[in-house]
């Protein structure tokens, strides 16, 4: 809706400066001397011409000035808060937690990692990987586009104890602690 709005306001300053820098003369000629019977009777003086030129271009950084205040609120509302940002780490510990995995390698459990992550994150959050699956885990930073609010999401990979020498099975555990890995 703020879009759109935007939008219109941008358009309509623009048509008020291009209509503020042409000959105003012509453009009456052109726009109102129709509605006239005698329109050299009835044509404006230059002084009323200029005012009329003023006034477009007023009423165009007026507009300007609305768009821009406008502006603020629609990129307020895109970026993530805290609560958003913690929402994404959720979403993708969900997309990764679930039934064990069979025979999988690490360089798989890496890709579905990253994909799920990515996933979730989407175009309105970030994530940086630490690109090492160790002990202590895999880990993937998420912030919002602006860095800010970042979670820290650690995906484990557990041997099954049901695990055979022939079938591995895998379950993925994952945490998530506020502040940066």
């Amino acid at each position: 809706m703020l879009t759109s709005v935007l939008v219109v306001l941008s358009l309509m300053a623009a048509v008020l400066g291009i209509a503020a820098c042409r000959n105003q003369r012509k453009l009456w000629w052109r726009t109102q001397a129709w509605r006239y019977r005698d329109p050299r009777a009835n044509e404006p003086s230059d002084a009323a011409l200029a005012a009329g030129r003023v006034i477009k271009l007023v009423t165009a950084g007026i507009l300007v000035a609305g768009a821009v205040l406008v502006n603020g609120p629609i990129r307020d509302s895109t970026g993530y808060d805290r609560r958003d940002v913690w929402l994404v780490a959720m979403q993708a510990a969900a997309r990764l937690e679930g039934r064990p995995l069979e025979n999988v390698r690490e360089t798989d459990l890496w890709n579905k990692a990253r994909t799920a992550v990515s996933a979730a994150a989407g175009d309105r959050a970030r994530f940086k990987e630490s690109g090492v699956l160790s002990a202590t885990g895999l880990k993937y930073e998420i912030t919002n586009t602006r860095g800010e609010h970042p979670v820290c999401l650690t995906v484990f990979a557990d041997r099954l104890p049901e695990s055979t020498a022939q079938k591995a099975k895998v379950a993925v555990t994952t945490s998530m602690t506020d502040g940066r890995c």
